[in-house]
């Protein structure tokens, strides 16, 4: 078998190990040479009730989004497997507990709501587990084993895997899941007749890298560190807690401080006092925590002090649905707010990108002495990729502020006139350096001025900062074909760029000729080169996830043409299969 690209989903109830079992996959399988990305889907509370779906592609190819449906479904709990059976394709590989701890209820058994041609393979998950532990907690490594065994892989890597996730605990943890793990691989090879084509046999994988298996959150952690933050505040909400859960731990051990709020109004005011005070600052925060933000975003702007928010988006407004994906925040995010308020937005467009977006976002924040939002969502901050270890910030990125020289001290002018719009900072305790700071309209010299040129003069001066950022912004990513025109142009935004890029790659290799563009940066928005993309597209596709589609409305406005939208709400992250049917129907 030359490439492989398989799509694996456990499905159990919370508390019975569906999440590490889909983790420990992923890392195994990264660890043997395979690209792979998995999402896992949970209810909001803590533990002891609702539905998990841990889902995992794994592929020999670079992955760019998870893919819609699954190959194989692995059945913990019969009652979640039934409603998530949907997703398994119509010749996909069923596993179920052919042993259940109790017999099932009429309609309650996973296997008899499979469709003619899928495959179903039981085997006694409870019954092994049983055997291997005494108990039924080693249900979900009996059915990783089972797996291992049905796709031909290691079964000492994999038990390896297991002692690495498990080295923390005690060593009667360890032994349980291994022994329930060898129980589910030895039973199936010795039980289970082959009739499925998923194997990684004899699969030909290009020679890689070291490769980083980390999440959106924890990148953008690991990025505010290497570019110098020094304090953050927050407040804890799903899906950004992680980010300062991990700061935490080693902001302190790099001469940061962090300060847990009592909300996120006090989270964004510290921000912007720190800022002020000459310290790169940050927060992190999702949609209900960042529509608090508010008013203290305008004062960032208005202040010309440098604060970032990380804004992980989830479905809904007000606490809507905590722990479901959506890009529904940006409207908000580029517009929100009173006055004109110019700020800068990035939305990274993979796990990769989230290192890249946050490191920016410091570096343009203390710069250009504004506002920054970065617009991750729940399954950028969650979702698992295995990429290449990002290279450190350079040493431009490290240290932006604009200081005033002596000249610039004589008579200092915290707000003064320049033809980029950024005026020389000078930090408290600067001789010389003492300046009125307001967010009322305010002269040069920061003093309260509300005339009718002062009030021009510094709106201009604010939206030259916000319009010279372009000439730092990274170039859009644009896929086109060698020729000149394109029957279908998609544009898209955030976690769905890489849906919709591998959409386009699926569409050129069934003659569809169609080009993608994406930017991370959305606010201010590289316009002449969308309307260059534009110009050669004789339709525009826009993907997106959310119901009013914000980002079409946006782009309609630069583009002034008819578009094509996609919107779903789903809670899931956007489907390459889903934009290229739409790309078919067009």
């Amino acid at each position: 078998m030359e490439d492989i690209n398989i799509v694996i989903e456990i499905c159990g109830s919370a508390g019975e190990g569906t999440i590490s079992a889909g983790e420990i996959l992923s890392r195994f399988m990264s660890g043997q040479g395979f690209e792979i990305m998995s999402f896992d889907s949970y209810p909001a509370e803590i533990r002891g009730f609702g539905k998990c779906v841990a889902h995992t592609r794994i592929s020999s190819n670079p992955i760019f989004s998870p893919g819609k449906f699954a190959d194989i479904l692995i059945a913990l709990n019969d009652n979640h497997a039934i409603t998530q059976l949907s997703s398994l394709k119509e010749n996909g590989l069923l596993i179920y507990d052919s042993q259940p701890a109790k017999p099932h209820e009429e309609d309650k058994s996973v296997v008899g709501w499979t469709k003619p041609g899928m495959i179903s393979y039981g085997i006694p998950l409870n019954m092994l587990a049983h055997k291997a532990t005494g108990n039924a907690r080693g249900v979900n490594m009996v059915a990783l084993g089972g797996l291992a065994a049905l796709l031909h892989v290691d079964k000492q890597g994999f038990t390896d895997s297991i002692k690495m996730r498990y080295a923390k605990k005690k060593q009667i943890v360890i032994n349980s899941n291994v022994n329930s793990f060898l129980q589910g691989f030895v039973w199936t090879q010795e039980n289970i007749k082959k009739i499925d084509p998923y194997s990684v046999e004899g699969v030909n994988l290009p020679s890689q890298k070291e490769k980083l298996i980390i999440n959106g959150n924890q990148l953008v952690a690991q990025a505010a560190l290497d570019a110098n933050l020094t304090f953050y505040a927050g407040y804890p909400i799903t899906p950004a807690t992680k980010i300062m859960e991990i700061l935490s731990r080693e902001l302190p051990k790099h001469g940061g401080t962090l300060l847990q709020t009592e909300d996120e109004i006090s989270a964004i005011g510290a921000v912007i006092g720190a800022g002020f005070g000459g310290k790169r600052a940050m927060t992190a925060t999702s949609g209900p925590g960042f529509a608090l933000m508010t008013e203290f975003t305008g004062l960032s702007v208005m202040a010309e002090v440098p604060a970032v928010i990380i804004d992980s988006q989830r479905a809904g407004p007000s606490t809507g649905m905590p722990t479901k994906t959506e890009q529904s925040d940006f409207n908000a995010a580029v517009s929100g707010g009173t006055g004109d308020c110019p700020r800068i937005v990035l939305a990274p467009r993979d796990t990769k990108s989230c290192y890249e977006a946050t490191v920016l976002a410091l570096y343009l924040a203390e710069k250009y002495q504004t506002l920054v939002v970065v617009l991750l969502d729940f399954f950028l901050s969650n979702s698992i990729k295995n990429i290449d270890i990002p290279e450190k910030p350079a040493s431009q990125y490290l240290d932006a502020n604009i200081a005033p020289d002596k000249k610039d001290l004589k008579e200092y002018q915290r707000y003064k006139i320049t033809k980029n719009g950024i005026s020389p900072r000078a930090i408290p305790g600067t001789k010389g350096g003492i300046f009125f700071s307001t967010g009322l309209e305010h002269n040069e010299y920061g003093r309260p001025d509300y005339s009718q040129a002062v009030h021009l003069k510094m709106t201009q001066k604010r939206f030259a900062k916000f319009n010279a950022v372009l000439s730092e912004a990274p170039d859009p990513e644009i896929s086109i074909n060698d020729k000149d025109q394109c029957d279908i142009g998609v544009i898209s935004w955030g976690s769905s760029a890489g849906a919709a890029h591998e959409a386009v790659i699926s569409a050129q290799k069934q003659g569809i000729n169609a080009s993608s563009f994406s930017s991370m940066m959305v606010s201010p928005f590289p316009e002449k080169a969308l309307i260059e993309f534009s110009d050669k597209c004789r339709k525009i596709l826009i993907p997106e996830l959310n119901f009013s589609g914000q980002f079409a409305n946006f782009i309609t406005n630069i583009l002034k043409r008819p578009i094509e939208r996609l919107n779903f709400i789903t809670g899931r992250p956007m489907a390459s299969e889903d934009i290229l049917q739409k790309m078919r129907n067009m």
